[in-house]
């Protein structure tokens, strides 16, 4: 067996590798570096394969996989580059265009996986601000704000909550009761702190507005809703189950009415995410009985697990935190806690959320500059004052 220290050090030098973009001239993933790691503590003996095995939550595997069919096929139907056109020639001035794009990815964001709503809705947003001669970063930065808090109204929002309506007693009518409230009020807060970064001035731009299928977008609406209705009316399923098997009717229902193949939705599905998760599980699970586990399990509940959350969060993003912290946790309250900081602390740094990594890649290929600092000073005090509020609410609530 090796130490327990050369163990840890892989499984956290492996977290902290994956926001590493560029190693000199290497380019680096963060799923192959989590699979990469999850391969290493195999072959030094730190799990064991049948174990790294066991360790891999299908359940959450599934959910993701059915989420990411319906996020694809919705995509492709227009939906998504049709409302950010609509958003900016509806807006008008750069203060309405920010708060618009907050609530429009929040909106996305509590149905589809946050992440596929940034990637989706910055384009053409970064094509407005050029066009209009605007300050980039509050519409840009109101994106990301947006996507992580309303992805914490559902657990369809984003991949840690996935995973935590798989592995806790939360069902989905649970969630959205007590968090989406939450997302409510942290939405307002973050409006009112991007208000004063905003002017009235008007602007003009006219958008080419993409083709939009409206049967396919409204049918996949329904795929999407569906699957909701169907996580909250049977809560004794495994909501994986619900959200692969759902998801995979939406694709043949494309192949079929659409004469769309299914391999195109396929083909274009965000794979990453699930080797992503896959590499993870196998790399906590090699964590199994170290000192660190130990000690994250004395962060159980209340604001000490809090904290850890969002400390934990902004050092290894929220997605390995979740799925380290979430071994000791015994009470709903302490499984509500870890899903509302885990998400809001993703606003702080670029390092907590993949979301905010996505939209300062996508604008620095399209030559549009958000410098990492501003993008802290704006991002920071909204998780900080969002968080706060979320623990409060939920302490409350509980």
């Amino acid at each position: 067996m090796p130490s327990e220290p050369l163990v840890t050090a892989i499984v956290l030098g492996t977290f902290g590798l994956l926001f590493v973009r560029k190693i000199g001239l290497y380019p680096l993933s963060r799923s192959i570096t989590a699979a990469v790691g999850a391969v290493v503590v195999i072959l030094i003996g730190a799990i064991s394969p049948s174990k790294a095995l066991a360790s891999i939550d299908a359940g959450t595997i599934l959910l993701l996989f059915g989420m990411l069919a319906h996020v694809e096929a919705l995509a492709q139907s227009g939906f998504y580059g049709w409302a950010a056109t609509q958003l900016v020639q509806r807006t008008g001035t750069p203060r309405r265009l920010t708060l618009g794009a907050l609530g429009l990815s929040a909106a996305m964001s509590a149905v589809a996986l946050n992440d596929a709503t940034v990637i989706l809705l910055t384009p053409v947003l970064i094509q407005a601000v050029r066009g209009a001669d605007l300050d980039p970063v509050p519409p840009l930065v109101a994106v990301v704000l947006g996507a992580n808090i309303g992805s914490l109204a559902t657990p369809l929002g984003n991949p840690q909550n996935a995973y935590i309506l798989s592995h806790s007693p939360l069902t989905t009518v649970k969630f959205v009761r007590v968090l989406a409230p939450v997302a409510v009020l942290g939405l307002g807060i973050a409006g009112v702190m991007m208000f004063p970064l905003t002017d009235g001035r008007s602007f003009s731009i006219e958008l080419s507005a993409p083709d939009l299928d409206r049967a396919w977008a409204v049918s996949s609406g329904g795929f999407l809703l569906l699957t909701v209705v169907l996580l909250a009316a049977l809560p004794g399923v495994n909501p994986g189950v619900i959200a692969a098997s759902i998801g995979v009717l939406h694709i043949a229902w494309v192949q079929l009415f659409r004469r769309v193949p299914g391999n195109e939705i396929l083909g274009h599905i965000d794979w990453d995410i699930i080797v992503l998760f896959v590499g993870i599980f196998v790399l906590v699970g090699g964590l199994e009985g170290t000192v660190l586990v130990r000690t994250l399990e004395t962060f159980t509940q209340g604001w000490p697990l809090a904290g850890a959350t969002f400390v934990l969060s902004n050092l290894m993003s929220n997605v390995p935190a979740v799925v380290l912290l979430s071994t000791a946790i015994t009470d709903q309250q302490g499984w509500y806690i870890l899903a509302a900081v885990s998400t809001l602390a993703g606003n702080a740094t670029p390092i907590a959320s993949a979301a905010t990594l996505i939209v300062l890649d996508q604008t620095s290929r399209n030559g549009v500059t958000i410098s990492v600092r501003r993008l802290i000073r704006i991002g920071l005090p909204v998780a900080v004052v969002t968080s706060v509020a979320a623990v409060i609410v939920i302490q409350y609530l509980m």
